[in-house]
């Protein structure tokens, strides 16, 4: 092959890149779901409850999931093993405690399998 050849069919290729990647473009720009995926219904501040939710969500009173928490932490204490849902989980953000909707879901099971 001469040096022409190469360069004529290296353009081609290059061009037909250009077309096939323009057409990709085109279709799938019109494509709501592609550029702008439809947020699920839950977002990740609806999985992260304050107290006040988590209690709501539990549907239990704040001053039960506080004695909860009071008597989970006095328990931890003592234990320097123990499994992961069996205290009701949750962080301490500065002061502010907060709960995850999906850890909550998981201590729930956790302590209804075990009665």
């Amino acid at each position: 092959m001469n040096k022409d050849s190469k360069i004529i069919i290296s353009s081609i290729i290059l061009g037909a890149s250009f077309i096939f990647g323009s057409y990709i473009n085109a279709h799938f720009s019109s494509n709501e779901k592609i550029l702008n995926p439809q947020i699920s219904q839950t977002s990740s501040s609806d999985s992260i409850l304050n107290k006040e939710e988590a209690a709501a969500y539990l549907k239990i009173p704040v001053t039960q999931l506080d004695n909860i928490i009071k008597r989970d932490t006095e328990q931890k204490k003592k234990l320097s093993v123990y499994d992961t849902y069996q205290f009701i989980p949750y962080a301490d953000l500065d002061g502010q405690i907060v709960f995850s909707k999906d850890n909550l879901n998981k201590w729930l099971d956790f302590i209804t399998q075990k009665k």
